[in-house]
């Protein structure tokens, strides 16, 4: 706003003083902009705007400022005539009375410590009063005037120091809030939980939940484990394999394991110990490995670096991959672990030996229940398997297809081998032959499938295989393997593909194993006899080995009974010590085997 300020009388022989007074008023008038302009900046030394009393002594006190504090201003252009600062740049104050004419102070006062020392002079501004505050003029007899202004110095032309102080304001405050801000950023990336390196895993972690994905941090790595794994795959005999065996922990990766030991071939083994079922059973199997030299790395099959870390350290020749997750009805509950350990764990193998050189030669086990709903029995390879019927068996048949596949890319030796329900000692606990066993002597009822109808056979019937027959064909598998024929990621040439049907060939009911068990046990069963749900099981598997035979020489030579007696021989000596000890002496004093075994209920756990 415009400042105003009460103009002398008419009567007044100052004109001069008048016109000083217009001009100021204009000059106010013109400066109002940039008033508003340095309050939108935030630059403005008081936080009010008031109605000030424009007193005497307060214009004195202005007036009289030291010569250092009093700068030039420039002129205002107005209607009536031009404005000039006076060309002494610290003139002193000059004093005067309403009708005296302005003469020079000789001496300059003491500048007032409250009022700024670049506060601006216009000459000529205002007429100077005497007296104290709120009285009239001195001997002119001017009235007390009383002006209006929004901030004095904000009304006039500030110094050349002053026009700098906003934009270095501005500018030393950003660069103030950009340091702030880019430190709390640094702050935050390098605290981030995410850039923080993941806790490796226990080395002796004893269990390994189906349901989480593999660990990247596995117990393995460092100069101590290198030795281990070395001397687990060195090789003992002349023209003898290096094999890297998956599953080893498991069922059949354990026999198979110190089958090969056995004959002198370097054995190295790999299971994640996962909680499917009792890892307790796992880590006997383990132990029972080592205590033949075969060390068993804890690690999962999915995991890439610890393949590859594998194959740097040991040039394998040949890779028996059993590593899997199984059972046909844990799918319906879990598909997932199903999918990364059948599929997953399989494509990271394939690459593994893909980019090794030199490449091994692969065998794996597929399964028999690839065939799915197929009716044409027995079974042959080259029988349909495009009819799964759980999912279990589609990722079986997924992982034959992939094989396939890096087979004619990569120039792979590829072998898939289709078992035939395994049975026997150091079993799976899932297996229907020994949680029947468990049951039986618990005193628990069992329940046993009947077919819906439509197949050739009133009850479930199995191509029951022992252990042993399987180990045979996986050794002969390895043995006829031949070789990998790619060499840096590239095929050079073809190599084998194969797949054999591995089974007893000789189905029995599952009536007629609760039979043998009963006998073997000498404990009478409690059977529950229901349809069979649809839940993945097919009715019935029969196994044709005729190509086995051809190319692999292999001819199963275990029956049921014989296979069965060893099993409850081995159950009874691994969870009732004390019964088998008594059934053993018993048996000495009649001077029979297994047959002789005295089981009830009563001393079973």
């Amino acid at each position: 706003m415009a400042a105003t300020f009460a103009v002398p009388q008419a009567g007044d022989s100052n004109e001069a003083d008048r016109g000083g007074l217009l001009r100021w008023q204009l000059a106010c008038s013109d400066r109002t902009l940039f008033s508003h302009f340095l309050h939108l900046q935030g630059e403005y030394y008081h936080a009010n705007v008031a109605t000030v009393d424009c007193q005497a002594e307060t214009y004195c006190g202005l007036q009289t400022k030291s010569a250092e504090a009093r700068q030039p201003q420039p002129p205002v252009e107005t209607k009536s005539k031009p404005f000039a600062p006076s060309k002494k740049r610290q003139q002193p104050k000059r004093r005067r009375g309403p009708n005296r004419p302005q003469s020079p102070s000789p001496t300059p006062e003491p500048r007032d410590p409250e009022v700024p020392a670049a506060l601006p002079r216009i000459e000529g501004m205002a007429p100077q009063l005497t007296g104290a505050p709120g009285s009239a003029a001195a001997a002119g007899g001017a009235a007390a005037v009383k002006p209006q202004f929004h901030h004095y110095h904000h009304h006039h032309r500030l110094p050349p120091r002053h026009h700098h102080t906003a934009p270095a304001s501005f500018l030393s405050k950003l660069a103030f809030w950009s340091v702030c801000s880019l430190s709390l950023l640094l702050a935050f990336i390098l605290l981030s939980p995410s850039s923080a390196p993941a806790p490796r895993a226990a080395p002796d972690s004893p269990r390994r939940s189906l349901h989480a994905s593999p660990s990247p941090a596995a117990s393995w790595g460092g100069a101590a484990w290198e030795k281990k794994v070395r001397a687990s795959a060195r090789v003992r005999r002349p023209r003898g394999h290096s094999v890297l065996v998956t599953g080893a922990a498991g069922f059949v990766g354990c026999h198979a394991a110190a089958a090969l030991r056995r004959r002198g071939d370097g054995v190295l083994g790999l299971d994640n110990f996962n909680d499917y079922y009792d890892t307790a059973l796992k880590r006997g199997r383990a132990a029972l490995l080592a205590r033949s030299g075969v060390y068993v790395v804890d690690g999962d099959i999915a995991d890439s670096e610890l393949l590859a870390k594998l194959f740097d350290v040991v040039p394998f020749t040949h890779v028996l991959h059993l590593a899997a997750q199984a059972g046909v009805r844990h799918a319906l509950v879990d598909p997932m672990s199903y999918v990364r350990a059948n599929v997953a764990g399989l494509v990271a193998l394939l690459e593994a030996a893909r980019a090794a050189n030199p490449q091994p030669a692969i065998v794996w086990a597929s399964s028999s229940s690839v065939y799915g709903l197929n009716s044409h029995v027995p079974f042959s390879e080259h029988d349909r398997t495009d009819r799964p019927a759980s999912l279990y068996a589609a990722t079986k048949k997924a992982g034959e297809e992939i094989a396939h596949v890096y087979n004619h890319i990569y120039g792979l030796s590829l072998t898939a081998l289709r078992f035939f329900t395994v049975y026997g000692p150091w079993g799976r606990p899932d297996m229907a032959y020994f949680f029947f066993t468990r049951d039986i002597l618990a005193g628990r009822p069992i329940t046993v499938y009947e077919s819906a109808g439509g197949s050739h056979q009133t009850t479930i019937s199995r191509d029951f295989t022992y252990i042993d027959d399987i180990v045979k064909g996986c050794v002969a598998a390895l043995d006829t393997a031949g070789r990998s024929t790619g060499s840096g990621g590239k095929k050079r040439g073809p190599a084998p593909f194969r797949t054999y049907n591995l089974g007893n060939t000789s189905p029995v009911p599952v009536t007629q194993l609760v039979d043998l068990l009963e006998k073997l046990l000498k404990v009478k069963a409690v059977r529950k006899v229901v349809k069979m749900p649809r839940n993945g099981d097919v009715p019935y598997t029969h196994a044709n080995v005729s190509l086995a035979q051809r190319e692999l020489g292999y001819r199963p030579s275990t029956d049921l009974q014989t296979g069965l007696k060893k099993f409850v021989r081995w159950y009874l000596e691994y969870y009732h010590p004390d019964l088998a000890q008594k059934q053993k002496q018993h048996a000495g004093s009649n001077g029979k085997g297994p047959r002789g075994q005295n089981g009830s209920s009563s001393s079973a756990r």
